[in-house]
């Protein structure tokens, strides 16, 4: 059984102060010897994470996510076991649309198609469902919750 547990937050310092490239790393180089899948969406000032795993091993990587300065407002959405990973073949990756030149419109098409991602994405489970569910608001400047 995999247990899934997915939380949003805030980020509550700017983007450019995130350190992705350092989260990127550490997170990549945790989640492999833990056996920890997932997946991360920033976006508007927001976070949105599913993980995938050992229930001990998710719980204590959520602990620190929400000791991190980096989040702020961390909330819990859905937890839950399940017979298999939803994400087993998704690593951390990271876009940044600044440094590929791109203008608003190709931002709005990547979004669009994250939008679209979210629509057509196979529902496995409830807390796969609230992830994608919070991916949208989020994309869409909504108050996610």
């Amino acid at each position: 059984m995999i247990y899934k547990l997915t939380y949003e937050s805030n980020a509550c310092v700017s983007f450019d102060e995130l350190g992705i490239d350092r989260i990127l790393e550490q997170a990549r180089d945790h989640n492999k010897v833990q056996n920890i899948t997932g997946c991360l969406v920033y976006h508007n000032g927001a976070f949105v994470q599913i993980l995938e795993g050992d229930r001990e091993e998710v719980n204590k990587l959520f602990q620190i996510i929400s000791k991190d300065v980096r989040h702020s407002n961390v909330r819990l959405v859905s937890e839950e076991m399940d017979e298999e990973r939803s994400f087993s073949d998704w690593n951390m990756a990271y876009f940044d649309p600044h440094l590929h030149g791109l203008n608003k419109a190709d931002i709005a098409n990547f979004e669009k198609n994250l939008l679209l991602l979210a629509d057509f994405s196979e529902r496995l489970s409830t807390t796969v469902n609230l992830f994608w569910i919070n991916v949208r608001k989020i994309i869409l400047n909504l108050k996610i919750s």
